[in-house]
Parts: C-alpha cells; structure tokens; sequence
C-alpha cells in the first residue's frame, strides 16, 4: 500500500497549503525561463509535489500526490509524452503553432 492511500484502493485527501506556505517552498524551473511552469517539494511528510505557473505566483496552484507524481514520472520515463507536440488539441491551434 502506498502513502497515499488509507486502505486498498481508497485514496487520501490531498494536501492544501497557504500562501504563506507556497511562500516559503524553493520553486524549481527550467533553467533560464522564471514564467515556465514550477514545482515544489513540501516537506510535509506528505510526499506531495505542488505546481505553479512562474509568471503568476497568485494563480491557483496544481496539487499531485506521490502517487500521481510517480505515475507521472513512470509515463514520462516510458515515453507516453514523447509525440505530445506533434498531437493536435481538440481545438485551437497545434501546439508548434501557438507563439509565446
């Protein structure tokens, strides 16, 4: 059974932290770019990683569990994002076309 889940198959809530708390995480981004996206490792016991858009401190922050976090990283690993930016959305433009 893994830490974020009570008994087989029943998950746990996710944290939630406060401003003062995402405050005083160190963010972590792609080297060179500050509005990219972020992630933080609270130190919580938890396990959780917290995402953030860098141009936007104030925007609402994404909350993954070490579950989803794992899996996650288990896809990437595995290639499932690998043909990501060749995938057109269901609408609006490819993802080569959008311009920053």
């Amino acid at each position: 059974m893994s830490e974020n889940t009570q008994a087989e198959g029943t998950p746990v809530a996710k944290p939630t932290y406060t401003k003062e708390q995402l405050a005083g995480l160190t963010w972590y981004g792609a080297p060179g770019d500050t509005e990219g996206p972020q992630v933080a490792f609270p130190e919580d016991g938890t396990g959780s990683v917290v995402m953030r858009h860098g141009a936007d401190h104030n925007a609402p922050v994404l909350v993954y569990t070490a579950a989803e976090w794992e899996a996650f990283q288990a896809g990437a690993a595995d290639g499932e994002f690998d043909e990501v930016e060749q995938q057109v959305p269901a609408t609006g433009p490819a993802a080569s076309e959008i311009q920053p």
